[in-house]
């Protein structure tokens, strides 16, 4: 590769790079502490950067100084996923599975104020739970480890389970349960496969 096609790679990788940025040609090179004419002249490939300043645009680009130079045609850099620190991962969960049991505590207390027969009432707080371990299974999908979104997933299998059971008084209902015994086996082999898929991608 000559001295040419270089300033012709930096060219097109820096132009590109600038425009992914949103910036002008002033503001990069208000940004470096360069003339907006040295920026158009290293785009228009009549000039190079030094080294220094290749590494400052890599930095502000958030690329390599080796994708400034590469002659592959360029694409936009890869954005920095964020990362929640551990407390938070844990915190937010909760907080959200907390909100479900007030908003079912509030629901049975409005039912008992309308009713003065508590009857099954209670059940009020089985369906409380199967919804907080709902978000519990969506938060431990985004945030937390399989083993621990299999658990709450079993966990959801058999409430759902119980709460059919105990609000259908029918006599067979109780097959409720072994519908549950059969997603529990789906439940943890999807896991597993899961599982094996990853050990293979590593």
């Amino acid at each position: 590769m000559n001295e040419e096609e270089l300033r012709k790679i930096i060219a097109r990788n820096l132009a590109f790079y600038r425009k992914e940025k949103g910036l002008t040609q002033a503001e990069l090179a208000e940004m470096i502490n360069y003339s907006d004419k040295s920026v158009s002249k290293w785009e228009r490939g009549d000039g190079l950067p030094d080294v220094y300043v290749l590494t400052v645009l890599a930095g502000l680009f958030n690329i390599t100084v080796n994708d400034l130079l590469s002659p592959e045609e360029p694409r936009p850099p890869k954005k920095k996923k964020r990362i929640l620190s551990r407390r938070t991962s844990v915190l937010i969960p909760l907080l959200a599975s907390g909100l479900s049991w007030f908003v079912g505590t509030i629901v049975y207390f409005v039912l008992r104020l309308l009713s003065d027969e508590i009857g099954r009432l209670w059940l009020v707080f089985i369906y409380t739970a199967a919804v907080s371990d709902i978000v519990l299974v969506v938060f431990s999908h985004l945030w937390w480890s399989k083993p621990l979104s299999c658990t709450f997933v079993s966990i959801l299998i058999w409430l759902a389970a119980t709460c059919v059971y105990l609000t259908m008084q029918l006599e067979s209902v109780w097959l409720i349960f072994i519908v549950a015994a059969v997603l529990q086996v789906l439940a943890l082999l999807w896991y597993v496969y899961l599982a094996g898929r990853r050990k293979n991608k590593q």
